[in-house]
């Protein structure tokens, strides 16, 4: 009896090792490359990265080529879970990996007619020029990462299929950030059914006038000379509004809008790319 205890905490011993063993292994080919060399298909000369103390890489090459396809590499290295999450956001995919709680936003995305837009500009895309070719090689470093190391962990998981990247997927993540750049659509719904219910006095709060034709004005008072302000060099949004007012019906389908458009977020994970638009560049290259 004591021999085969014995044998069998031996055998469960070896066991839990061999899984101990299996488990870093698989853990560690999970991990991105920080040094040592590589060898990427299509480079035509050296490149270096180096990465910085926040684990941001710094990438040195001899010609713009190099560099994107470099780039394409490390962003898929680090990213590649995230990117797909977007092409599949913006495409109206979501629901095929993460179930039919997506389906709703995967109809909204679509809806918006991304991917459409999407498909037709790629088929039209200059590949010759050089944005063209800045796109394409920086895609072969992501499909070159993608074929040459194992899947993030989340691809296990979900059990997502890897899938090379193309020019229709970055001008759909393109088109995801022109989304996610129009706030008045989720806000000016609510807006307009505060004005046409409780009256545009209500708007004041917002530092905005929400006129019966639907346009918004500043109510801020006239900025001191030698400034300018950026709202008033801003197209002005327009809220379609017919004959000074939403039908109830109307406003209730732009919220439901909105309210989808917020879960789509949440739901998926994916942020909202929103920020400033300004550039910072140095005197000596001015």
């Amino acid at each position: 009896m004591r021999r085969i205890l014995k044998l069998s905490l031996v055998g469960l011993s070896v066991l839990l090792l061999a899984a101990t063993l299996l488990g870093v292994w698989y853990f560690r080919a999970k991990l991105p490359q920080r040094d040592g060399n590589l060898a990427l298909t299509g480079l035509k000369s050296s490149v270096t990265v180096r990465y910085d103390e926040r684990g941001v890489p710094h990438i040195r090459a001899e010609n713009d080529s190099d560099l994107y396809r470099a780039l394409g590499y490390v962003h898929a290295q680090d990213r590649l879970f995230q990117m797909e999450l977007l092409r599949r956001l913006s495409r109206g995919e979501l629901a095929e990996i993460l179930g039919p709680k997506l389906l709703e936003t995967d109809q909204l995305f679509r809806t918006l007619s991304i991917r459409t837009k999407a498909d037709q500009m790629a088929a039209g895309m200059d590949r010759t020029g050089a944005p063209g070719q800045a796109m394409l090689a920086y895609l072969e470093g992501v499909n070159e990462y993608q074929r040459s190391r194992p899947a993030p962990m989340e691809f296990d998981l979900l059990g997502i299929p890897k899938r090379p990247f193309t020019p229709a997927d970055a001008y759909s993540v393109a088109g995801y950030l022109a989304y996610t750049f129009a706030a008045a659509f989720r806000t000016e719904p609510a807006m307009t059914y505060a004005r046409d219910k409780l009256g545009p006095d209500y708007l004041k709060v917002f530092n905005l006038d929400l006129h019966a034709e639907g346009v918004i004005k500043s109510a801020a008072a006239t900025p001191d000379p030698g400034h300018r302000r950026l709202a008033d060099a801003s197209p002005r949004p327009r809220v379609p509004v017919a004959g000074g007012g939403l039908e109830e019906a109307t406003w209730q389908q732009l919220t439901r809008l909105a309210s989808v458009s917020g879960q789509a977020h949440a739901l998926a994970g994916v942020p909202m790319f929103e920020g400033s638009n300004a550039w910072v560049v140095s005197g000596s290259r001015t």
